[in-house]
């Protein structure tokens, strides 16, 4: 049966590794053929082990950061019932009152050079009707539908636009996003490693694999929570990694590049003008939302205001358990014509790419069992570096560091492979590894010195 981590990991000491450039256990060439697998074995374990191990160290502070923030806005709008009680949620009843009025009432509430971005339409009962006005505070503005009544609003910069800066960037700008970006991409190779190193020899292994030894030593203990715990994990966590790359510092750069070389946003970028008048009156916003209701029925509706002089109102749907938009309507701003019915598959590949990537990363992608699990990810993924250090911490030699020390074996051509193309697809991982192996060259050389 493969060690356990923790025998892996005190073999993997610098007492156990040879400095001298001979290999473990002595020639590889007068080993028999089984003990001379094993020592191949075990030299790739340990490679990967100091990857993991030191890969889990560095990223550690910001991973918990980036786990706790992202487990809050999990739950945005449930936090935001609670920060700002009666102001997003309502009470029903049989009638609602006019859009035009809640609209009248919005733009009642907020300075008159404020404009109307967008107006959002629930199929929730129970939540406020949403307009964000833009002007020299960008806020949402939140409206009783059934009363006409003014509940609030909340301005940009409020607790959620804090939490969000904090999970992109750290409140660091653009250096903050960058190590953001670094965090994201190593905890990929974590999770990865993190399977291989888990990965049991026999099939029918349950204690230690998938269910922890709770009434073994300190240590055991610390191992099976981490390691099980983890490959619970690991696959919802590659998820949510990837999905935030899209985000990104350099993966950001890419998609908005591809974006616009592709008009992938052309709806918003280029609006559709209306066939009419530019001097003819709009129709009513009441029928905007009574077009698009019976058109795409069952959805949350977000309503976006025309930005320039006769151009069109687009509406766009989602029903809060697939992508953030299913279908989008073009309607005459003045004779409520639909001038174009767009299905999301009908768009370009990044925009479909973007419609996808946020609700996968926040885990709406299934509703409330789907956000949950991403919970338990985020938490997991909190404790995980905490486990991982305590480990660390217990078994380190006395007087000693017990870090890793690099190991002298030949890596495997497929290895190499794979290397390889991680750091050419994640570009952080592959600037931030050539750097950790440099030092790691110049270190070994002053040791022999």
């Amino acid at each position: 049966m493969r060690p356990s981590t923790g025998e892996r990991m005190n073999n993997s000491s610098s007492e156990h590794t040879p400095t001298n450039g001979a290999e473990p256990l002595g020639s590889k060439d007068a080993l028999p053929t089984a003990i001379n697998h094993r020592v191949k074995s075990d030299s790739l374990y340990r490679v990967i082990w100091r990857w993991h191990f030191y890969a889990g160290m560095i990223i550690a502070p910001v991973l918990i950061i980036v786990a706790a923030t992202g487990a809050i806005y999990c739950f945005k709008d449930e936090l935001e019932a609670v920060i700002y009680p009666g102001v997003t949620y309502v009470e029903p009843t049989h009638e609602r009152v006019p859009y035009a009025q809640q609209l009248a009432t919005a733009r009642a509430a907020v300075p008159p050079n404020d404009r109307v971005a967008l107006m959002q339409v629930f199929t929730n009962p129970t939540r406020a009707t949403t307009l964000a006005m833009a002007g020299e505070k960008f806020r949402y503005v939140y409206v009783d539908p059934y009363r006409g009544k003014y509940l609030g609003s909340i301005e940009q910069g409020g607790f959620f636009d804090i939490v969000l800066h904090l999970h992109r960037q750290l409140l660091l700008g653009t250096t903050g996003r960058i190590v953001i970006e670094l965090t994201t991409c190593w905890t990929i190779v974590l999770a990865a490693t993190g399977i291989f190193l888990w990965w049991p020899s026999k099939a029918n292994q349950v204690w230690g694999v998938w269910l922890p030894r709770l009434r073994r030593t300190p240590y055991v203990v610390l191992r099976d929570l981490h390691s099980v715990a983890g490959i619970y994990v690991a696959i919802v966590a590659i998820m949510i990694a990837l999905t935030g790359l899209y985000y990104g510092y350099t993966w950001g750069s890419v998609v908005q590049y591809a974006s616009q070389k592709t008009d992938a946003y052309d709806m918003f970028s280029k609006p559709m003008l209306s066939k009419s008048s530019p001097d003819a009156k709009d129709v009513s916003i009441d029928r905007i939302v009574a077009i698009a209701q019976q058109t795409m029925p069952d959805n949350n509706l977000t309503v976006w205001f025309p930005r320039v002089p006769n151009a069109v109102y687009l509406v766009t749907a989602n029903n809060d358990v697939g992508p953030s938009v299913n279908e989008m309507l073009f309607i005459d701003r003045v004779t409520g014509e639909i001038l174009e019915d767009r299905f999301s598959s009908q768009t370009k590949l990044m925009y479909q790419l973007g419609t996808w990537s946020y609700p996968l990363h926040v885990g709406t992608i299934g509703g409330m069992p789907t956000r949950l699990l991403w919970l338990a990810t985020c938490i997991v993924l909190m404790t995980l570096p905490v486990t991982g250090t305590w480990m660390w911490w217990e078994r380190r030699p006395t007087g000693k560091s017990g870090l890793p020390r690099r190991v002298l074996a030949r890596r495997p051509r497929w290895l190499i492979l794979i290397i390889t193309v991680v750091c050419i697809l994640l570009p952080a991982v592959g600037i931030s590894a050539l750097m950790f192996l440099l030092g790691d060259i110049i270190i070994a050389r002053w040791r022999t010195h």
